[in-house]
């Protein structure tokens, strides 16, 4: 299973429709019209701040489209992307859950036992948070699955929150060059 894959089992039509338009934007090389629809998620993925810096990335390099679906998903609220040296990720974590309708006691209490880091490291706490959590969503049939991308920014995390059984299927059958599964 690839990002895409992940992608049409979670998007609208719709949302599947734009996510098509925007790839095949790249695939044209019609840079500043991708940038013009998508600028949150090059932001997200490349941290450039205009278009003439994309446009200078562009003219090098090419998006990758996983990663450009992964921020996608993102984007439209179906999980959060964050960096790899998250200072306190309880806040977004803790917003993404009220969107969600998850913000449960439980959910509650597990966000605010201590502040939730990432380091790129063995001394951060973010996968303990994730996996304290996966326990409480599990009985709901729900699931956090975290991917890092490998290509952009070390240690940049896409958080989705999935049915159980998608979670697993994408953990059992994962295929990309791009994002490595972190915790499924």
């Amino acid at each position: 299973m690839k990002m895409m894959d992940l992608a049409n089992q979670l998007l609208s039509p719709a949302e599947q429709t734009e996510l098509r338009e925007s790839l095949d934007l790249l695939e044209r090389g019609e840079a500043s019209e991708f940038y013009e629809r998508n600028q949150v998620v090059v932001h997200k993925l490349l941290f450039l701040q205009d278009e003439a810096e994309f446009l200078d990335f562009s003219a090098q390099d090419r998006l990758d489209g996983e990663c450009v679906c992964a921020a996608f998903l993102c984007e439209k609220g179906y999980g959060l992307q964050v960096g790899g040296y998250e200072e306190d990720l309880t806040e977004p974590l803790t917003d993404f859950f009220e969107k969600q309708g998850l913000a449960s006691p439980e959910v509650r209490e597990i966000l605010s036992r201590e502040v939730i880091f990432t380091d790129c490291g063995d001394f951060d706490n973010f996968k303990d948070a994730v996996t304290d959590l996966n326990q409480v969503l599990e009985p709901r049939g729900l699931r956090l699955a975290v991917w890092e991308d490998c290509l952009y920014c070390d240690c940049e995390y896409t958080i989705l929150l999935l049915e159980k059984s998608l979670a697993e299927q994408a953990a059992a059958s994962w295929q990309s060059e791009s994002l490595e599964r972190y915790i499924s």
